[in-house]
């Protein structure tokens, strides 16, 4: 019976595949002792599949591929945000990475000692125990030797099963599945001021606006000389005028110092003149421009107040670019209503698609730079690989969004389309592929060895956690894709935005990613010598 299954599954990599998938799906909604592990009981069924037969190992291109895609989807995600969190805090969290990091090489350097491992095995338990493949490799070219590949097999699976275990157990000893649901983001109002700042009266509202920077409020509709219309650019503000202003709690205390004090009057309830239309933005003529550029008050009689960006509500800047399936509110006549559909395109089929010319030519850069060889301070060289060059160069132009005429920003549901088919493909690659080492190795004289990855992964993943968590004070959500980082391991970062409600363990991940890359890449090699 057994062999006939092999046999099957051997032969046909499409069944293979798409049996781990489905059955890993059920596994990872199964509860254990109240622990679900979701989308990775993929990679534990891919285990279990890979232990039958080498035979059945998926083709190395699945999980390469997988990889790719999944790696490059979150780079365009992250990008602006990343950037914007290294100026923050970047530098706390990559001493974080590697002090745990450094703290998982002398855990090894003991085990080694007290255990009588050989340093090649030694190097490799760390590269499984802390899962980075790419230091693997460079360990096993120093050594010369295979030796690194079996203590690999051995720690690797521990080195995933240990993280996620461990992220599901704090997560409810801190509880901070339910500190999180407390934290919303700010409340988009509107709320009228009347004009009575002498300092703004006789001025056009576009000179009172150019004079502040990030006001982080848009102007809807202005009362004026007793007629309710637009708030252009050009209107004159005079003594009584009431506008409604929308914006977040700060912003508007920002604005009723600008104009001057809150109005009983509420105009924003008068739709009798102006009324909203909300529409998707999905015309070619429009996405990747800046609404500053498309002079919408003057073109189309209209004003965006609002635009929602995936689950994210914001008020737009004028220097705001939108992007394909940008979901707008638009203020304007209610005869106006057709062409201003038009105008934005208001199509729900581009919240899905991607423009794929961009995308390829992404992906092929960050292959390209993954290939790139980096010279070390020995003489010998290191590449990133096909999960750190994409990871950068999506980084790097999530936050440019456009060249040019080029978008390289994704829509967010076509974004999360193609990590989840792309993180599928990586776990049951990666899960088939070593199942069969582990299960043989394990079987043989892996016990001690198993025990020592075991302690690192549980050793290292713990002092970033209670460190993060209670001594730095990292957001929890934060914190789980910054221990993704460390262990540079997608399949815990998967894990760890499937928990998350945020995109905060992207954000985390890619900040120290590239640092617990090259660390760990030149602790492999010292572990040799």
């Amino acid at each position: 019976m057994q062999e006939s299954i092999v046999a099957a599954l051997a032969g046909n990599p499409i069944l293979t595949l798409f049996v781990v998938i489905g059955l890993g799906y059920l596994v990872g909604e199964v509860g254990l002792f109240g622990l679900k592990f979701g989308v990775a009981g993929v990679l534990f069924v891919g285990l279990a599949v890979g232990a039958l037969s080498p035979a059945i190992a998926l083709p190395e291109l699945v999980a390469a591929l997988g990889q790719v895609f999944f790696v490059y989807a979150i780079g365009i995600q992250s990008g602006p945000a990343f950037f914007a969190a290294f100026r923050r805090q970047g530098y706390r969290d990559s001493l974080l990475a590697l002090g745990v990091i450094a703290f998982g090489a002398v855990l090894t350097v003991g085990f080694a000692w007290l255990l009588a491992i050989p340093a090649p095995r030694a190097a490799g338990l760390f590269c499984g125990a802390l899962t980075n493949t790419p230091a693997l490799a460079a360990a096993r070219d120093r050594a010369q030797s295979d030796e690194p590949v079996v203590a690999y097999s051995i720690a690797y699976p521990i080195g995933v099963i240990g993280v996620l275990i461990c992220f599901q157990v704090f997560r409810r000893i801190w509880r901070t599945d339910e500190r999180a649901g407390e934290e919303t983001a700010p409340e988009i109002l509107v709320r009228d001021f009347r004009v009575t700042n002498p300092g703004v009266i006789g001025r056009s509202v576009g000179d009172v606006l150019r004079l502040h920077k990030d006001l982080g409020f848009v102007i809807g509709r202005i009362r004026h000389a007793g007629e309710i219309d637009l708030a252009k650019s050009g209107t004159t503000l005079a003594a009584g005028d009431v506008v409604a202003v929308v914006g977040e709690e700060l912003a508007l205390e920002r604005a009723q110092q600008i104009f001057g004090e809150l109005s009983p009057t509420r105009i924003v309830e008068d739709r009798s003149k102006l009324d909203y239309r909300r529409v998707f933005v999905s015309s070619k003529e429009v996405v990747g421009r800046r609404l500053c550029d498309l002079d919408l008050q003057n073109t189309l009689g209209a004003t965006v107040t609002r635009l929602r960006r995936g689950d994210e509500d914001m008020v737009p800047a004028p220097e705001t670019r939108l992007e394909s399936g940008d979901r707008v509110r638009v203020l304007t006549r209610r005869e106006n209503f057709s062409n201003v559909a038009r105008f934005f395109g208001d199509s729900i089929r581009g919240t899905a698609e991607a423009d794929f010319g961009s995308v390829g030519i992404g992906m092929v850069l960050g292959a390209l730079v993954g290939m790139f060889p980096i010279p070390l301070p020995d003489g010998s060289v290191m590449r990133l690989g096909l999960a750190g060059g994409p990871l950068v160069v999506a980084l790097i132009l999530g936050k440019l969004e456009h060249s040019g005429r080029v978008t390289w920003a994704i829509p967010v549901s076509a974004n999360l389309t193609l990590r989840q088919v792309g993180l599928l493909l990586f776990l049951a690659g990666v899960g088939t592929k070593a199942g069969y080492s582990f299960a043989a190795t394990l079987r043989t004289s892996g016990i001690q060895m198993l025990a020592a990855g075991a302690v690192i992964t549980f050793a290292v993943t713990l002092a970033t956690l209670i460190v993060g968590y209670r001594v730095l004070r990292i957001p929890y959500d934060s914190l789980m894709g910054l221990m993704s980082g460390v262990q540079t391991q997608t399949a815990c970062l998967a894990h760890a935005s499937n928990l998350s409600k945020t995109e905060a363990p992207n954000v985390a991940y890619a900040g120290v990613y590239p640092v617990a890359m090259i660390a760990k890449i030149l602790l492999a090699q010292l572990l040799i010598r």
